[in-house]
Formats: structure tokens, C-alpha cells, sequence
């Protein structure tokens, strides 16, 4: 004779399946609403099994609750899956209007790019203490130093700074991308300093994992949890 387990899975392959939903962690809430079907079916499926079991073994008190609670835990979950993918929907969604306000307005982004057009450069940094001098070095791709813009002394926090393109012997140099680094010292005390781009907001494209903004001068998108200061 077959135990009431194997007859479980024998008369009501449905149970079977229910038993692999609620042991696989990464089943999501699309696959766990057609494996679970319904409470209609899931009943009618217990009744379907308790109709056809062994009467020599028959399906045990402990055997139904399990059978029961594996259902009502499994459901459940679904349900949890559900309202979180809702929530996270609206999420976005609120993102998406807040990030259109930030449309024709001057963003920094973590980034250390400058984007030279019309003669003029902006950036932005972060200085993590007091400075008495800070030096801003603008260097082309291959990380050579074309020119050192000095900043004097500066508290701690956001900065900005404007480049006018010319290199360190008063020669113009062409509209391009460029980087930046900044050196940051209180005397002899080096003092660390985050880069930042910065860039207009030019349109905002919303998608599945949160809105992304175009910026002026900079190729590709950033998200909008990447944005640091708004001016």
C-alpha cells in the first residue's frame, strides 16, 4: 500500500505543485497566482483527494492542516507580492512627477565630467571638512592636467566653480568633455573632496525601476536617485 503522502501527490498533482511553490523562494507573484488557481479549485481539488484516498491509510488530521496551512501560507505570500509590486508602481509614479519639476533646472550628479561649449564649464564638489586651499585641476582623457583653477579657502559642504576654457598658458581649448579632481587641504591635513557634474535637466523618461533624467551636455541618462543638489 501507498502511504497518504504518495497518494497526495498520486490523486491531486495540484498539491504537488503547491508543495513546490511554498518551498521555492524566488516564484513570483504571476507564477504563484496560476499555480494556486483559486480557493475554489484548491478546495474542490481536497475534497477530489479526500474522496480518493487510501481507506486502508487514510490522509492524516496533521496531513490536512499541513495541507491547509501550506495553502493559506502560500496565498499569502501572493497576496504580499501583489500589494508590494502595487506599492512600488505608485512609487515610481511619484517619482516620475517629482523629477518632471526638475525639467530646465541645474542638477548635480555624483560624476566627475566637465562639458565645455560656448567658452564655459561648471562642476561642483564636496568638501568633507574645512579647507584653506583647494585646487581644482581640469585634465583631458588620457588624466593629463591642462589647467588648475584655484578656489582659496572654503568651509565644508557643496561648492561650485566655473571653467572658461582656456588651459594653464591662456590658450582656448576646444568644446569637449573633460574631467576635473580637486585637491583639498586644512595645512598639512588633506581634506577629502567628492566630484559632481553638473548638467540642466533637459527631459525626464520613466521607466520599470524608477524615472531617469537627460541632462544637458552629458551623453546617456542618470537616475533620479543620483541627484545630490538641485539650483
Amino acid at each position: 500500500m501507498s502511504s497518504a503522502s504518495s497518494l497526495s501527490s498520486a490523486v491531486n498533482p495540484f498539491y504537488a505543485s503547491l508543495q513546490s511553490n511554498s518551498a521555492s523562494s524566488s516564484g513570483s507573484a504571476s507564477s504563484g497566482a496560476s499555480g494556486l488557481a483559486s480557493v475554489s479549485t484548491f478546495y474542490n481539488l481536497l475534497v477530489t483527494q479526500l474522496m480518493n484516498q487510501d481507506p486502508l491509510n487514510p490522509l492524516s488530521n496533521q496531513d490536512l492542516s499541513s495541507e491547509l496551512a501550506q495553502f493559506s501560507v502560500a496565498n499569502g505570500v501572493n497576496a504580499i507580492q501583489s500589494s508590494l509590486s502595487s506599492l512600488m508602481d505608485q512609487i515610481n509614479q511619484n517619482q516620475g512627477l517629482q523629477a518632471a519639476t526638475l525639467i530646465g533646472k541645474t542638477v548635480s550628479t555624483a560624476g566627475n565630467t566637465l562639458q565645455l561649449s560656448g567658452g564655459s564649464a561648471a562642476g561642483a564638489y564636496n568638501l568633507s571638512g574645512d579647507a584653506s586651499n583647494v585646487n581644482v585641476l581640469v585634465q583631458n582623457s588620457a588624466g593629463q592636467t591642462l589647467a588648475i583653477l584655484p578656489q582659496g579657502s572654503q568651509g565644508s559642504g557643496m561648492h561650485s566653480f566655473t571653467w572658461n576654457g582656456l588651459d594653464n598658458a591662456g590658450a582656448t581649448l576646444p568644446a569637449g568633455t573633460y574631467r576635473f579632481s580637486v585637491q583639498a587641504a586644512n595645512g598639512s591635513q588633506g581634506v577629502t573632496a567628492t566630484p559632481y557634474s553638473l548638467g540642466v535637466v533637459n527631459s525626464v523618461t520613466l521607466g520599470s525601476s524608477g524615472p531617469t533624467l537627460q541632462l544637458s551636455g552629458q551623453a546617456g541618462s542618470v537616475p533620479f536617485s543620483s541627484v545630490q543638489n538641485i539650483s
